[in-house]
């Protein structure tokens, strides 16, 4: 039997969870074992920077954190593929997860609204000017 090596993280947790799985699962478990941990590991520097607060609290925000990772990674690796195709998904998946898992989604969410809106209001200036 001629066994292709295991070039990538994703390879090699695709091969671990072979051990535990079958091959068919194992080739979807794998993937999101990279997500999971790669997500955690964002999540964890998140909470390193924020304020002391409740371990109840420390946890809800941790298991945010890595839930929206897990959600939205596949997605944002695909987008990331389709503008640069010499990056490869499966190896887009553990940095597209630590940022994910780092980011602060209130204050990220809440600039992205408020650019929106002054894109907007930017559009709405430009296209009265150019009509008068």
């Amino acid at each position: 039997m001629n066994q292709q090596p295991i070039t990538d993280i994703v390879g090699l947790c695709v091969v671990l969870a072979a051990l535990i799985f079958s091959q068919d699962v194992a080739a979807v478990v794998g993937p999101y074992l990279v997500i999971l941990v790669a997500a955690a590991i964002g999540a964890s520097f998140k909470l390193g920077r924020a304020d002391k607060t409740s371990r109840a609290v420390a946890f809800i925000s941790f298991s945010r954190s890595v839930g929206i990772a897990v959600m939205l990674t596949v997605g944002a690796a695909a987008i990331v593929n389709s503008i640069r195709p010499d990056l490869h998904e499966r190896l887009l998946l553990a940095p597209i997860a630590i940022v994910l898992g780092w980011l602060d989604w209130p204050a990220f969410l809440r600039r992205a609204v408020t650019f929106f809106w002054a894109s907007v209001d930017t559009m709405r200036g430009n296209s009265g000017k150019d009509t008068q």
